[in-house]
């Protein structure tokens, strides 16, 4: 629908000034004006077409489909209470309400959500998001998946590999972050 819509958009601005462009050059040109009019609007239904399939979706629209949890942004200042670790803030707050959090800090460096969930409920999350897999640790009931997903947007090197998503499953405690989760799991 969304891509509809931007072709829609396109066209109609596209038609526009197509028209000023065969008025302002006349009549004599308008064959090669129209080849022209034609190579623009391929051109920019292409780019529109590519920037909409891999646009990155923000994680607290990730984060807001996950239910009930906690939510804590890691940034270097924020107006909202959090606690100073002398590096930066954590600011914690329901999930629900990350998206408006995170218009209240500043320098974010990371993004977390904690629910109650099962092993299950972690490879969910992973297979809904399309991650590459990166890396994974099983350790006594601890199951932690590193990966990227094109669903999120940014990023950090780990072991020369693009990482921007981690999945942490512990004794009842699902935990999601990007890039990676910053506190305990």
């Amino acid at each position: 629908m969304q891509l509809s819509f931007i072709f829609r958009r396109v066209s109609t601005r596209l038609f526009v000034l197509q028209s000023m462009y065969s008025v302002t050059i006349g009549n004599t040109a308008n064959g090669e004006s129209m080849k022209r009019f034609v190579v623009v609007f391929i051109l920019v239904a292409v780019i529109a077409a590519v920037l909409t399939y891999t646009m990155p979706r923000k994680f607290e629209t990730v984060a807001n489909s996950l239910g009930d949890g906690t939510a804590s942004i890691y940034c270097r200042s924020t107006s909202l209470p959090s606690v100073d670790m002398g590096n930066g803030r954590i600011v914690e707050c329901d999930a629900s309400k990350l998206g408006e959090a995170l218009t209240m800090c500043s320098e974010i460096d990371g993004i977390s959500v904690s629910f109650c969930g099962t092993a299950n409920d972690a490879e969910r999350i992973a297979v809904r998001l399309v991650v590459a897999e990166v890396s994974r640790q099983d350790i006594d009931g601890l199951t932690v998946i590193c990966g990227y997903s094109a669903k999120i947007s940014g990023h950090v090197w780990l072991d020369g590999k693009q990482v921007n998503i981690q999945i942490a499953y512990n004794k009842g405690t699902v935990t999601v972050g990007s890039p990676l989760i910053l506190g305990s799991y």
